[in-house]
């Protein structure tokens, strides 16, 4: 195989471009002050999402949140206080806000479009978290009526009862009653409580998960990826989004390249797809934002590796264990082999990333990427992958 150094490659340039490539969804922050909307936005995304100092206020009382390499886009209202004048001029700013919104942002999607475009998102708001906290154990008149006029212009939204570690079962219920009684949307059930005692107590009424499964399940197919990815934990979601849509890109790429049989010696044209799929990977996962020297790794574990592991694949016979593969080897790559091994060189560097991720973000571990970063745990998750192709 021709040699394919790490240096060849920019990688700096392909995460940027990755990161060009995700859609965000634009998601409205609503409810009073006090209702808990940062510590919402802090616990599903992360602090980094809202820091202060990023937000760019873009109306009276609405405050932009986006950084570029965080995949969502958040609009937070400025909020009221129960009893101030501000109370009167809460529905009329919010309205105002995503009337002018839609209108400005349809402009510019127009100016912008071409004869290609047709299918561009940029110009909605794509779901509302409205917060109410139960600390004030009523569902007030202009929560009610705020909901209301956002579900008249048919956004899909979802009351977020925050801070429910200060109400008891009874009162939560009141409360329950009233948002389904009169506004008829969906709500779930939260709480920050930094004291562990309190959260396993909360364990059967915490709705965090269903939360989030019905805001990606509300978003179109082309925005989850930025959702997904934005999230602070729920590394089973953003396996599932590797698995099932990002692996499957770059599979179709490598079997592109492959189109004309490639000879074994220029099996090195998959190499940059194989990088490319692992920076994605690790960028979904998170990693990107903490290797210290993410070209050493990638090229190290990529670049090294694949044309040995390739070899090792062909000589090993491992491709016949794919239905209708076995018989296309000789001295070529055809696409039945690059999107195999490409498939399987996905799948071994998601299993490492996720064991990273889990071990980094929800265990709090120092860890030696090299312990989980290297050839023979790559070979071993990509036989893995074949054998259990070979029986699905």
């Amino acid at each position: 195989m021709k040699d394919y150094r790490p240096d060849d490659f920019d990688f700096n340039q392909t995460l940027g471009e990755i990161t060009q490539g995700i859609k965000k969804p634009n998601i409205l922050i609503c409810g009073a002050t006090g209702a808990g909307k940062s510590s919402v936005v802090n616990y599903v995304f992360g602090e980094d999402v809202a820091k202060i100092g990023h937000g760019i206020p873009v109306t009276r009382g609405i405050t932009k949140f986006q950084q570029e390499n965080i995949g969502v886009v958040l609009y937070d209202t400025e909020g009221y206080e129960i009893g101030t004048e501000k109370v009167s001029n809460y529905k009329l700013n919010v309205e105002t806000w995503v009337n002018e919104f839609r209108e400005n942002e349809s402009d510019k999607h127009q100016t912008m479009k071409t004869a290609n475009d047709n299918s561009d998102l940029s110009n909605q708001i794509h779901e509302v978290w409205y917060c109410i906290s139960a600390a004030n154990k009523r569902v007030t008149d202009m929560d009610i009526d705020v909901i209301r006029m956002l579900n008249r212009k048919k956004l899909p939204l979802a009351v977020v009862l925050t801070q429910i570690d200060n109400v008891d079962a009874e009162e939560l219920q009141a409360m329950e009653e009233a948002i389904r009684n009169n506004c008829q949307v969906e709500f779930f059930r939260t709480s920050v409580s930094d004291d562990e005692v309190v959260i396993s107590a909360l364990n059967d009424y915490l709705q965090w998960d269903e939360l989030i499964k019905w805001a990606i399940d509300h978003l179109d197919e082309s925005l989850r990826e930025g959702f997904i990815s934005a999230l602070k934990g729920n590394l089973a979601a953003k396996k599932r989004l590797i698995n099932h849509k990002i692996i499957p890109l770059y599979t179709s790429g490598a079997a592109g390249v492959a189109l004309t049989p490639i000879p074994f010696s220029d099996a090195a044209l998959l190499v940059p797809i194989q990088i490319k799929m692992s920076l994605h990977i690790m960028k979904t996962y998170g990693l990107d934002q903490k290797l210290g020297n993410l070209s050493s790794l990638v090229g190290s574990v990529v670049v090294s590796e694949s044309g040995r592991l390739l070899a090792q694949t062909l000589s090993a016979n491992l491709f016949k264990l794919i239905p209708g593969v076995g018989t296309a080897i000789g001295t070529t790559v055809n696409t039945a082999v690059a999107s195999s091994f490409t498939a399987a060189m996905g799948y071994a560097i998601s299993e490492i990333c996720f064991r990273c991720a889990t071990a980094v973000f929800e265990e709090g571990k120092e860890i030696e990427w090299n312990d989980y970063f290297n050839g023979e745990n790559i070979g071993k998750l990509m036989t893995e992958w074949f054998r259990v192709a070979r029986r699905g």
